[in-house]
């Protein structure tokens, strides 16, 4: 339980005169409060949440702006949600591994 709260603290943290548009914050506290982060060193919660918001601009530009239209977070959304952040999920921590090996090289130089 603590831990959860640590990295929801961590996805609640905005950038001063940068603040996030609704849709991308609910999408985030979605993230944090179904368990997508639980697993995520909480240094690495800024970079996760940063390449969730490219991601779901890049590869699902209508998903924030069904939940805009709709203004309510409905059974046919979590399901829309949970599918795109397991694709995320699958694609940052495949990155993050293959990062891990290149990274222990370097600094063993």
């Amino acid at each position: 339980m603590l831990a959860r709260g640590q990295r929801l603290t961590e996805l609640l943290k905005q950038d001063q005169y940068a603040p996030q548009p609704v849709a991308k914050q609910v999408l985030i506290i979605y993230a944090g409060t179904n368990g997508y982060v639980d697993d995520l060193a909480v240094d690495e919660i800024r970079a996760f949440e940063a390449g969730l918001y490219r991601f779901v601009d890049n590869s699902h530009p209508s998903l924030l702006q069904k939940l805009m239209e709709k203004k309510q977070l409905d059974d046919a959304m979590k399901k829309e949600f949970n599918e795109v952040l397991k694709q995320f999920k699958e694609r940052f921590m495949a990155e993050r591994s293959a990062a891990s090996p290149v990274a222990a090289a370097v600094a063993a130089r």
